[in-house]
């Protein structure tokens, strides 16, 4: 019986070797990643460069991390026990809470505008929405990689 060859960098090479290797270039990603974050916060706040001069840079690096996170809940990577409402609304209003000081404190503190309580508040219903999005994203990910594991499980 033939055994099926790999194709790719990691043809030739053993097991554990293949895990250390996906280890690196795995660390490696998010280390890129978070230095994108860096860079895009040092360009907008500390330069005070418009978000218009590294929209594009700002964009790949939201659709990269929620890739990321997305690909991470899919297959398992991150371990999620159990999923309870009480955890979800915590983990969102965290992210809501700091959205809106950071939304705050860009628009009044670093870029000055002198924003109203009503122009931060529309700003906020944004913070609010696409967290809101992005949560149901990662919690539909989650569900279909947990039914593709029971799945292969069964198997």
């Amino acid at each position: 019986m033939k055994t099926k060859q790999t194709k790719g960098p990691f043809q030739k090479v053993d097991e554990r070797t293949k895990g250390l290797a996906l280890r690196v270039i795995a660390v490696m990603y998010i280390l890129t990643i978070l230095s994108m974050q860096g860079i895009v916060l040092i360009r907008q706040l500390a330069l005070g460069q418009e978000i218009e001069r590294f929209e594009d840079i700002a964009v790949l690096m939201v659709v990269n991390t929620i890739f990321l996170i997305t690909g991470f809940l899919y297959y398992g990577v991150i371990p999620v026990r159990k999923l309870k409402i009480s955890n979800i609304l915590f983990i969102y209003l965290s992210i809501v809470i700091i959205g809106s000081i950071f939304t705050y404190v860009k628009y009044n503190v670093v870029m000055d505008l002198g924003l109203s309580i009503r122009q931060i508040f529309d700003k906020v219903i944004i913070v609010i929405a696409v967290t809101g999005l992005m949560l149901l994203f990662f919690i539909l990910f989650y569900l279909l990689g947990k039914r593709k594991m029971e799945k292969e499980l069964e198997e």
